[in-house]
């Protein structure tokens, strides 16, 4: 049935668009055939045109129109295969700029290390020859004892005056005088002929830690670097008159990590000025049979006394101390007897287990430097110090001499 509404033309239609709406829906319109349709056109336009020249008109209409998609459905495909390969590209670019990147960070890495270590070789050369030690007859020791003089964050090169402290270079170096002589005299009572003697690192203040830090320096960074290589030399070379001596100086700590181009805390363990001065101090000592110098690569060191195992580091990568040999023996798959940290500036003692004969301790050393104006701040200073331990087999820790030096 004819519908009379829709084959209307709407006032929003253009001849040409009412015409194709017609013929592409004119069964649905109710008309039975093209000769009806031609009806319906002439009788709103005027036109006698037969059924076949609106039929064939709508026919080539239909062809152009499929034509055109046809076009462009492949435009588009070649557009996206355009865009397909220009991402590609991308890819690829992106890929040789971040092994380019690569290259040139290991090359950076490869040449600072380069650069560091021909400063150290430079300034070992140029150091005057050193004369031979002169050796005194130590006393044998019959009893199965050995013992470990430990001190640490010295934080050499800072100077300041705080509420019970104060410090600089020369108060540095009688402190130092001071720990030699309390030592002999320990050595010399307790008939000690092997010494370790450790270093917990932090040695000197440094610069790479925050900006705070430079306002007490008494000098730049590679001098407190120079000098305390130097003193520590000739403060183990007089040491060794009275003892034999193993010195291991922790190699990593906070005070002294290069934080190089803007790393965070702890991304590159190994620039640590640490290293330098511990190879200076081996370099030196190398010819004096006295005194042993190992050198480590880890900042966690471990080493074996009597019959005991001992780990130590500088502490600030220690989260819990309580679980402290508990994790490290974990890591390490090595069971440890004792633990020595520095880090914290006060000297303390903490029983964390047992073993057949001994108790397993953390033991905590005191700082060379002593509270300062943060430390005050806080209310948690401590008077500069040093601790001397006796182990003896069988036993485990014995006797300690706990050093106040201020």
């Amino acid at each position: 049935m004819i519908d009379p509404i829709k084959l209307k033309r709407h006032s929003d239609e253009n001849l040409k668009q009412w015409k194709l709406r017609i013929c592409e829906n004119y069964k649905e319109y109710g008309l039975s055939n093209w000769n009806e349709v031609a009806d319906v056109i002439n009788k709103e336009t005027g036109d006698k045109k037969g059924e076949s020249a609106y039929r064939k008109w709508f026919t080539n209409f239909n062809e152009g129109r499929d034509y055109q998609k046809e076009v462009v459905a492949e435009e588009n495909g070649a557009i996206v295969e355009l865009e397909l390969k220009k991402i590609e590209v991308m890819e690829e670019r992106k890929k040789l700029q971040a092994m380019k990147n690569e290259i040139h960070k290991k090359t950076r890495i490869k040449g600072r290390n380069e650069l560091m270590y021909e400063h150290v070789t430079a300034a070992i050369e140029n150091q005057p020859s050193l004369p031979l030690p002169s050796f005194k007859v130590l006393q044998p020791n019959h009893k199965q004892r050995a013992a470990i003089l430990g001190f640490g964050d010295e934080h050499f090169g800072k100077e300041f005056k705080s509420l019970n402290n104060e410090y600089n270079e020369q108060i540095y170096l009688e402190r130092m005088a001071q720990l030699l002589s309390d030592t002999v005299e320990c050595i010399q009572k307790e008939s000690l002929n092997e010494l370790v003697v450790l270093n917990g690192a932090d040695s000197v203040e440094g610069m790479a830690l925050r900006v705070s830090q430079l306002t007490p320096l008494q000098y730049g960074f590679m001098d407190q670097v120079i000098k305390y290589s130097r003193y520590k030399v000739e403060w183990l070379k007089e040491l060794s008159k009275y003892v034999k001596i193993k010195y291991i100086h922790i190699p990593s700590a906070n005070h002294t990590e290069l934080r190089l181009h803007g790393t965070s805390r702890g991304e590159m363990p190994k620039e640590d000025v640490e290293r330098i001065i511990a190879t200076y101090i081996h370099d030196m000592l190398q010819e004096n049979n006295r005194i042993e110098v190992p050198l480590y690569d880890d900042g966690i060191v471990d080493f074996n006394l009597l019959e005991f195992e001992i780990v130590a580091c500088h502490g600030h990568q220690i989260k819990n101390k309580k679980n402290a040999i508990r994790d490290l023996s974990q890591l390490k798959r090595k069971f440890y007897d004792y633990m020595y940290i520095s880090h914290f500036h006060h000297g303390n003692m903490l029983t964390v287990g047992e073993a057949a004969g001994h108790n397993v301790q953390v033991i905590q050393l005191p700082s060379v430097m002593g509270s300062d104006e943060y430390s005050d701040s806080l209310m948690t200073g401590a008077k500069a110090g040093a601790n001397l331990t006796i182990f003896e087999s069988g036993k485990g820790r014995t006797i300690q001499y706990d050093y106040i030096l201020n």
